[in-house]
């Protein structure tokens, strides 16, 4: 197998042989437009944040239409934050029809890129059958993205599942070390499940 620093450090010479050819090709002024046309980008990050954060305000405000109207050109646009955010209102009906099957739709979107909030919905939507058909395997798929992410929930649903081998095979050590992870995060449903475990270890039927 190919050394990968090696790769990395080829792949960077070459990169930095073609900027240095580019310059000399490249006119003055087609040079400043490129660097131009880069803090207007930056400049648009900048305002997808300020954006998220006008609906976020406006969702803890209980002005759901102005969330919706921050959110939704967002959410189409591809951010994750806005995506989850669009589907919480969709679960709770906050500003717009409760429909689970449109939010499960949102959580995917922003479960796939990632968000924690999203992975955890989403699995739990898999898991009841909640807006898509029930599927535990799927569901333990977006629970682990999720605990993976250090999400106390999720973790501590995780340990659940390999408690009651749902979705996954049973293994009691796996879901022990899952629900201590989530108690690590504050979970007090996992504390209770540590405590019940400990329990029944002392005092076996």
């Amino acid at each position: 197998m190919s050394d990968p620093v090696a790769i990395m450090s080829v792949e960077r010479d070459m990169s930095q042989n073609r900027g240095s050819r580019m310059r000399k090709i490249l006119p003055k002024q087609f040079r400043q437009l490129s660097i131009a046309v880069f803090f207007l980008l930056a400049g648009g990050h900048s305002a997808l944040a300020q954006s998220y954060e006008r609906g976020l305000s406006a969702y803890n405000r209980a002005d759901y239409e102005t969330a919706l109207r921050e959110w939704d050109a967002l959410a189409q646009f591809g951010d994750p934050q806005a995506q989850f955010g669009l589907g919480l209102m969709h679960t709770f009906g906050h500003g717009v029809p409760e429909d689970d099957i449109v939010a499960m739709d949102w959580y995917e979107r922003a479960a796939k890129r990632g968000h924690p909030g999203a992975q955890l919905f989403l699995g739990h939507g898999y898991e009841t059958g909640n807006g898509v058909a029930r599927d535990p395997e799927t569901a333990f798929l977006w629970y682990l993205a999720a605990a993976e992410h250090g999400l106390g929930r999720a973790q501590n649903n995780l340990g659940r599942l390999y408690e009651t081998g749902t979705g996954v095979e049973a293994d009691l050590d796996i879901a022990i070390y899952w629900y201590e992870e989530s108690a690590r995060n504050g979970n007090a449903n996992a504390r209770k499940n540590l405590a019940r475990l400990s329990q029944n270890a002392t005092n076996p039927e």
